[in-house]
């Protein structure tokens, strides 16, 4: 369910340029009124991020998600096997620069999470996306 101060802007916004166009309040508040209801009906409520790294296959046995490009260990560090099989202690073990093509500069690099990926970003003002990749049945 929205909450009292979500898309108060919007909903403001709305209802001023209805009465702008309109010249008349009636019009505009059941304009905003039928905005806030369908923002209402198509809200959903958000999944926890531990539950959403599980489910798609980011997080090992023991429930800790790993950030990593591929879904095995393979190709990125020195070792292997599927990410989601490994609790976080086995990856984050491994050397994530080894495979790199300037492994002298990044060689000794650990697997992060994604919370430490995500402040490390934000430290260097960087854009973040992330892909997820995988399904939590394979």
């Amino acid at each position: 369910m929205l909450q009292t101060g979500d898309g108060a802007v919007c909903f403001s916004a709305a209802f001023l340029l209805a009465v702008v166009l309109t010249r008349r309040a009636p019009p505009a508040a059941l304009l905003a009124a039928v905005l806030y209801v369908f923002a209402a009906m198509f809200r959903f409520p958000p999944v926890p991020p531990d539950q959403a790294a599980r489910s798609n296959g980011a997080a090992g046995p023991d429930g800790v998600p790993v950030l990593m490009h591929d879904e095995t260990l393979d190709r990125t560090t020195n070792g292997s096997g599927p990410v989601y099989k490994m609790a976080f202690a086995q990856p984050r073990r491994l050397d994530a620069g080894l495979r790199h093509r300037m492994r002298d500069k990044y060689g000794g690099e650990k697997v992060p999470t994604p919370q430490e990926a995500v402040e490390e970003c934000l430290r260097h003002r960087l854009t973040t996306v992330f892909d997820v990749k995988g399904q939590p049945d394979e």
